[in-house]
């Protein structure tokens, strides 16, 4: 009985240390792991405030100042084109600014397609009859 229960506890000596062995080796794979990945989170984290500054939400304000200045003749041509262009700025104002001057241009196009159609010139529109 005795002897079994030798047996026993070097049983589980032996499991303990088995155990011990294998969160050892966690410890340093996860060591490893974290010493190879955090540089590539300090470069994550330098790109993300950026594109966190670009996917900002833009709130009331920021959206009747711009569309304040696209009611503005000529300056919303301009503002259009400074937007839709640039690489840095709101994602989601620079995808207005293309979504509108796209509509600039096909309304520009279906203009001058209706003004041919019909036998008028631009010049035309500016002659008084």
């Amino acid at each position: 009985m005795n002897r079994d229960k030798n047996d026993n506890d070097s049983l589980l000596d032996t499991r303990l240390e088995l155990e011990l062995a294998e969160d050892n080796k966690e410890e340093q794979v996860s060591q490893i792991c974290q010493e190879t990945i955090k540089p590539e989170m300090k470069k994550d984290k330098a790109n993300s405030t950026a594109s966190e500054k670009e996917l900002k939400v833009l709130g009331v304000g920021d959206w009747m100042l711009t569309i304040l200045v696209f009611l503005i003749p000529i300056v919303n041509i301009i503002f259009m084109a400074v937007w839709a262009f640039s690489s840095k700025g709101n994602i989601h104002r620079r995808n207005l600014s293309r979504a509108s001057l796209l509509w600039v241009i096909i309304l520009l196009i279906a203009y001058v397609v209706a003004m041919s159609i019909a036998g008028f010139t631009i010049m035309d529109l500016f002659v008084s009859v």
